[in-house]
C-alpha cells in the first residue's frame, strides 16, 4: 500500500487544482495507491504544516512571495529560504516546480531534490517521488525512518545505562565516545543474527573516506596514462599512522582480476559456460567461492576485493609492495600521483591486515626424507 502524503507548496490556483487532479488520478488508477495531501500558499504556512504534520514529499513553487513581497538576489527568494530550511530540518523526497531552473539555491543536490519547468507534467513527477519515497534510502533515513527508530531506541534504552562509565569523561571525550559507541552498535546489530549475515560487495567500502589523514586499508589511485591507472592499498600499523612516527608508508599494489592466472581460468570457465546450473559451471562456481572467502589454496598472497560500481575490485597483493614518503605534519603521502578513493570498512579491515601479518610470518621447516620417516611409520 503507497500511504504517501504530500505537502504542495504554491500560491498558483492553476497548478494546485493541476496537482489535485493528478493525486486523485493515480489513486483511481490502483487500489494500493492512498496518497493524501496538503496544500499551502506561503512558507510560513508551510512551516507550520512541516512542524505540526508528518509527510512523506514535498512539491514547492520556487517563485513564491513574502509577506513583505521582497527579493532581492536568488538566494532571497522565497522559495529558495523556505527550501534551505526545509533541507536543514528534513530528509525527504522533494521536488521543485519554477520557471526559472537556473535561479535554484546553490545548495542543493540535485540527486535528491529534482527541478523541473513549470510545464512538466506533473503525472510523472509525483510517480517519480512515489518511487523514491518507496525505495529504502527514505525509508531509512526519514524522520520515521528505521536510523531515527533506532538512534530513539539508544537515547531512551540504551545510553542511560552507561551513565555511570560517561560520566567520569569530560564533556568532549564523551561525545567523542558516543559517537563511536553508536557506529559500533549499528555495526553489530546489522551484521550478525546467528552468525555472519551474507553482505553485498558494496559494504566491503566506503567512497571516500571522510578521513584525510591516511588511514590502514585506504584505497589510492594512480594515474599512470590518459586512460590507465593502477590501485594501491596502504598496509602500515594504524598505531604507526596514528602517532605519526613514519617517515613511510607501505602499500600494496591491486592486481586486475586477469593478472591471477588461476582464477582468471576459474571464471573464464564459469562466464563460457551457457548452462549456470550445469555440474561444470557449479564446480567453477564453488572453485571461485574459496577464491572470495580467501580459501583457495593458490589465494595465500592475495586478498579477494569485490569489483562495484565504483571501483574494479582485483587482489591485494602481499608480495607487490611499495613505500612512499609520508607528511607527518599533515598525515598525507607526499607523492601527490597517488590519490585517495575509499577505504574498507571496519568489518572487513582486520582480516586483510591479518593476513598480510601473517603472510610475513610464516617461518615453515626443513623438508623431512619421506623415505625415512615411511620407514619409521
Amino acid at each position: 500500500m503507497n500511504n504517501i502524503s504530500f505537502l504542495l507548496i504554491d500560491d498558483d490556483q492553476e497548478q494546485k487544482d493541476k496537482f489535485i487532479e493528478t493525486i486523485n488520478e493515480i489513486n483511481q488508477e490502483d487500489a494500493m495507491n492512498n496518497l493524501t495531501y496538503k496544500v499551502v500558499k506561503t512558507p510560513e504556512e508551510a512551516m507550520v504544516e512541516l512542524y505540526q504534520n508528518y509527510f512523506q514529499a514535498i512539491i514547492i513553487d520556487l517563485k513564491l512571495k513574502d509577506e513583505d513581497n521582497s527579493v532581492t538576489d536568488d538566494e532571497a527568494l522565497s522559495g529558495n529560504r523556505l527550501l534551505n530550511q526545509i533541507l536543514e530540518k528534513e530528509m525527504i523526497p522533494i521536488v521543485v516546480i519554477t520557471g526559472f531552473p537556473n535561479r535554484v539555491t546553490d545548495n542543493i543536490n540535485p540527486e535528491i531534490v529534482k527541478v523541473f519547468p513549470k510545464d512538466e507534467p506533473l503525472y510523472g513527477v509525483i510517480k517519480d517521488l512515489i518511487s523514491k519515497y518507496s525505495g529504502s534510502v527514505f525509508k531509512i533515513f526519514g524522520s520515521r525512518g528505521k536510523i531515527n527508530e533506532n538512534i530513539k531506541k539508544l537515547f531512551w534504552d540504551v545510553i542511560p545505562t552507561h551513565d555511570d562509565i560517561l560520566s567520569p569523561l569530560s564533556p568532549d571525550k564523551q561525545e567523542t565516545v558516543i559517537i563511536r559507541y553508536i557506529s559500533s552498535w549499528f555495526s553489530n546489530k546489522y551484521m550478525f543474527d546467528d552468525k555472519y549475515l551474507n553482505v553485498e560487495p558494496i559494504e566491503m567500502y566506503m567512497f571516500p573516506n571522510p578521513i584525510k589523514q591516511v588511514c590502514t586499508c585506504d584505497i589510492y589511485k594512480k594515474n599512470i596514462g590518459e586512460n590507465s591507472c593502477e590501485y594501491y592499498m596502504v598496509l602500515t600499523p594504524s598505531c604507526d599512522l596514528a602517532n605519526k612516527k613514519i617517515d613511510e608508508v607501505l602499500l600494496c599494489k591491486i592486481k586486475k582480476y586477469d593478472d591471477v592466472q588461476s582464477f582468471k581460468a576459474q571464471l573464464d570457465v564459469y562466464n563460457n559456460e551457457p548452462n549456470k546450473s550445469s555440474k561444470k559451471a557449479e564446480k567453477a562456481k564453488k572453485d571461485l567461492s574459496k577464491w572470495f572467502r580467501n580459501s583457495h589454496s593458490e589465494s595465500l598472497r592475495y586478498h579477494f576485493l569485490p569489483k562495484v560500481s565504483r571501483f574494479s575490485g582485483g587482489f591485494v597483493d602481499f608480495r607487490s609492495i611499495v613505500s612512499l614518503g609520508y607528511n607527518r605534519e599533515n598525515g598525507d603521502i607526499i607523492d601527490e600521483a597517488y590519490i585517495k578513493v575509499g577505504v574498507i570498512t571496519e568489518s572487513f579491515k582486520r582480516d586483510i591486515v591479518s593476513r598480510f601479518s601473517a603472510y610475513y610470518h610464516r617461518q615453515g621447516q626443513p623438508e623431512f626424507n619421506c623415505d625415512s620417516v615411511l620407514n619409521n611409520l
